[in-house]
């Protein structure tokens, strides 16, 4: 047996929610807001899961805390679960991780070992579905979220396809210590999903180019840090939160702002046109899931032409004025996920390298058996990336 921290529901749809046939079969949503009520979660002792000839048994190393999972726990005023994307209950959360590979299935003998210092892809794509088949596998029909609609990594062991992980064990090697490679491998999937949504969906940035990040969260400093190292002249973040603002300086950040702070948008513009000689920002990056506030700021920063990358997830959004956009023909990217592409290896070839390095970005480490704690401290407004260890 196991530790694992376990989430827990009622399958209840509310009457009127559409269900595809997959998801009335498997008890599974992906608006789960209407589906999953009177949710529970705690520590439980669960069965180790033994690995199939594809797949490996990890011992999981470091796991960190994500929106997902602190909005999967918790409940509206209705009782139904706050979080709105792809959940199956019950299931062990967590899906930022990394570890070391403590069982290889046999059709894996002699490409990997036990030992191995492994991170791992968040989603599992068919390979086969219709979009999967025009490499669109974010998109895939039969997606499985790790973490959400299968079980995740907040445990002390986690099996998983071959073709979902990438060896790091150059990264424990060049940090001389296996735990920080491990939380190195646990910041690659915040770090991809910045890397997909900013470096494959948006086509990049050009090197020399102003970047304004808008919500400093952990995808946003990944974001921040990301276009540091891909040659940005200047990268401004901007966020209410102090905690956030300080973090992302570590990050690369040359300025950071609170827009609170400024009476209308067009005061923030005069600052950042006189940081830009006049140019604006190139590529803008809403990572604050609140484009009602955020795409006035934008409008206001932007440079002609400038690339708009939408990553936040928004809740209720209210009507948007997107005529500055067209006459300044903005370019806007949506984008969720990341797997496929190359993005996972490329990132962990980059945090390799040395070029690129958010470790700074923990702002919180807890023990496997305080994951719940871990959850809500995240929640109340931990500045920066919270991870849980069986080995803290």
């Amino acid at each position: 047996m196991m530790r694992a921290f376990v989430l827990r529901g009622d399958w209840n749809p509310l009457p009127g929610t559409k269900l595809s046939a997959r998801e009335r079969n498997d008890r599974r949503s992906y608006t789960s807001g209407s589906c999953w009520n009177n949710l529970s979660c705690g520590m439980e002792d669960v069965p180790v899961p033994e690995p199939k000839e594809d797949e490996v048994l990890i011992k999981v190393g470091a796991c960190g805390v994500c929106g997902s999972d602190i909005h999967s726990i918790a409940s509206k005023d209705d009782g139904y679960m706050v979080f709105n994307c792809h959940t199956r209950l019950p299931v062990i959360l967590g899906h930022e991780y990394a570890g070391e590979i403590a069982e290889v299935g046999k059709n894996l003998k002699g490409q990997y070992q036990r030992g191995d210092i492994i991170a791992v892809e968040q989603i599992h794509y068919c390979g086969k579905c219709r979009n999967c088949r025009i490499g669109l596998v974010n998109n895939c029909e039969n997606r499985e979220d790790i973490g959400l609609s299968a079980d995740g990594a907040f445990c002390e062991y986690a099996i998983v396809p071959e073709k979902y992980i990438i060896k790091i064990n150059d990264i424990a090697d060049r940090l001389g210590d296996k735990i920080a490679a491990f939380e190195v491998g646990a910041l690659a999937e915040p770090m991809s999903v910045a890397y997909h949504s900013v470096m494959v969906n948006a086509g990049g940035i050009r090197p020399g180019a102003n970047v304004a990040v808008i919500g400093a969260g952990p995808i946003g400093l990944s974001a921040a840090a990301l276009c540091r190292a891909s040659g940005a002249a200047k990268v401004f973040v901007f966020d209410t939160n102090a905690g956030r603002l300080k973090m992302a300086e570590k990050m690369g950040a040359d300025a950071c702002f609170n827009p609170m702070e400024f009476a209308s948008p067009g005061d923030l513009s005069d600052v950042i046109m006189g940081l830009t000689d006049g140019i604006g920002c190139h590529v803008n990056v809403e990572a604050a899931g609140n484009p009602g506030a955020t795409y006035p700021m934008a409008a206001a920063i932007m440079s002609a032409h400038a690339k708009l990358v939408q990553i936040g997830l928004p809740g209720k959004v209210p009507p948007i004025d997107m005529t500055p956009f067209i006459y300044n023909g903005t370019s806007v990217y949506c984008c969720s996920g990341s797997a496929g592409y190359d993005i996972f290896p490329g990132v962990l070839r980059m945090f390799a390298s040395g070029c690129l390095d958010v470790r700074e970005m923990i702002s919180g480490r807890y023990n496997l058996e305080q994951t719940h704690q871990a959850i809500l401290d995240a929640g109340a407004g931990s500045p920066g990336k919270v991870m849980v260890s069986q080995f803290y």
